[in-house]
């Protein structure tokens, strides 16, 4: 079986589909020392919650370079490592026979997450580690669903996607096509130009704020900044080329794996960047049984704060009503709303003679449940967002406009203690805008939605661009005063 997935992964690779992640990763075994090996060993610490991992069984699907399966044995689990690309198997390999020659608790191997016939021989597993891997399989959900049977109840997955980012999605889509589907000796040049672009762009960064050096420590202290113990440069690489590309939003992941029993444990939020989600699940149920997890690190208001209506949903002489599994706690001043999806329907209307029951739609309107839309409940507070909106000093040009909110600097995305960002939210009318906690110049050149509280201010972008000084559009912040 190993020869024909190495066969298909060379056709790939020749075709321009693939990119050769093994080549990149036995570039970066010569410069893996031990304190690379340490900070690894400290980022799976603490993302699983565990100092060492003795009994337990860990599966590496996509094993890369291999230092994440060193790393765990180490901390001394029995590992099984695989990988669809036969040179990251044999970085993988080079690392057993350097810290573990003849181990027979680690085993390493060839074979596809794609390959359910496979995946069925390999058993189950306390803990499935797949770090930056199943969105570059080419058919990402099924790569994520093929990894939920591979848990034994009570286990942890670890996985890592890349944030979804829309038309900055798009666009990296087509710089990785490109990178691929050059001759070799043109990627270095290819890549080497990117990297410099976006690389000048964070060098004037840190210019303007007189901090050369601290430009100069993301690369010379990257190992360390990264907190996963790799290479600036490798990761660079790594991201240019890596190809196929897919993503998914913080939402999308949580909800497919809470369809089937996982209950989300942890999350590191990068959606503010190009980077890679991180979340630890527990699988709870057997596969087909829903578990409602917030999302704590949701885009959505109604996601990060509410809860579902699960249904069903009952016709009564006052509308159409759904029992709510306990109401949101209400601060003070805070009121409930009632949202379709992140469509803010109004406030919340209880009713009377059974407070945990909603009204979601008039009497008349056709039953919610047969609608293609979620309800959700969350206590807030709202407000206009004052106009008239400026333009910033720094971009007189692009999509980005500024609001003065002072009073709410304390929630912003940069306030001290906020680990999931604002917990205020732009609603343009009645939608809400998608992309929260966006870098600044991607609000200036791609605009759509993006917004950041940054400090005292709201920066952000209308939802088709236009001038909102003059939409006609009201613009209004629905926000919760916690951490």
């Amino acid at each position: 079986m190993a020869s024909l997935v190495a066969e298909q992964h060379a056709t790939e690779v020749q075709g321009g589909q693939r990119f050769e992640f093994g080549k990149n990763w036995q570039r970066f075994l010569s410069t893996l020392n031990d304190e690379r090996i340490a900070l690894a060993e400290r980022s799976l610490q603490n993302l699983l919650g565990l100092e060492r991992l003795d009994g337990k069984t860990f599966l590496d699907v996509g094993s890369g370079s291999g230092l994440f399966s060193l790393t765990a044995r180490r901390l001394g689990a029995k590992v099984r490592s695989f990988d669809y690309d036969p040179q990251s198997v044999a970085c993988t390999a080079e690392l057993r026979r350097r810290y573990f020659p003849d181990d027979p608790d680690w085993t390493v191997e060839q074979g596809s997450v794609l390959d359910k016939a496979y995946l069925a021989s390999l058993g189950t597993f306390d803990i499935v580690y797949s770090w930056g891997v199943l969105h570059h399989t080419g058919a990402m959900w099924t790569a994520l669903d093929n990894v939920k049977p591979l848990v034994r109840m009570g286990g942890l997955l670890y996985i890592a996607i890349y944030n979804e980012l829309g038309a900055v999605t798009d666009m990296w889509r087509r710089v990785k096509r490109m990178y691929n589907s050059l001759p070799g000796p043109l990627r270095l040049p290819y890549a080497s130009f990117i990297i410099a672009a976006s690389e000048a762009r964070t060098l004037l960064g840190y210019l303007r704020r007189g901090d050369v050096g601290g430009y100069v420590r993301t690369w010379t202290d990257y190992q360390r900044l990264s907190t996963r113990g790799m290479s600036r440069w490798h990761d660079w690489i790594d991201w240019i080329g890596g190809y196929p590309y897919e993503c998914a939003s913080i939402d999308a992941i949580v909800d497919v794996y809470a369809k089937d029993g996982f209950a989300l444990s942890k999350v590191e939020d990068r959606s503010s960047g190009y980077g890679c989600n991180e979340f630890v699940f527990r699988r709870e149920a057997p596969l087909g049984t829903l578990i409602d997890c917030q999302a704590p690190s949701s885009r959505s208001f109604a996601r990060r704060f509410g809860r579902r209506l699960p249904g069903p949903f009952s016709r009564s002489a006052s509308g159409w009503t759904a029992s709510v599994p306990g109401l949101p706690h209400q601060g003070p001043d805070e009121q409930l709303f009632l949202f379709r999806d992140n469509t803010l329907v109004g406030p919340a209307t209880l009713i009377a003679t059974d407070p945990a029951a909603i009204i979601v739609g008039p009497r008349d309107a056709p039953d919610p449940a047969s609608q293609p839309a979620t309800y959700y409940v969350a206590a807030g507070r709202i407000r206009i967002l004052p106009g008239p909106f400026k333009r910033p000093r720094r971009y007189m040009w692009g999509h980005m406009w500024i609001a003065s909110v002072p009073d709410l600097a304390h929630l912003a995305d940069d306030a001290v203690g906020r680990e999931f960002g604002s917990t205020a939210f732009l609603f343009e009318d009645e939608h809400q805008l998608p992309f929260p906690h966006s870098i600044h110049s991607d609000i200036v050149a791609y605009g759509k939605g993006r917004f950041s509280h940054w400090r005292d201010r709201f920066f952000f972008a209308a939802l088709d661009n236009a001038d909102p000084n003059h939409s006609g559009r009201t613009y209004r912040i629905l926000y919760r005063d916690k951490a």
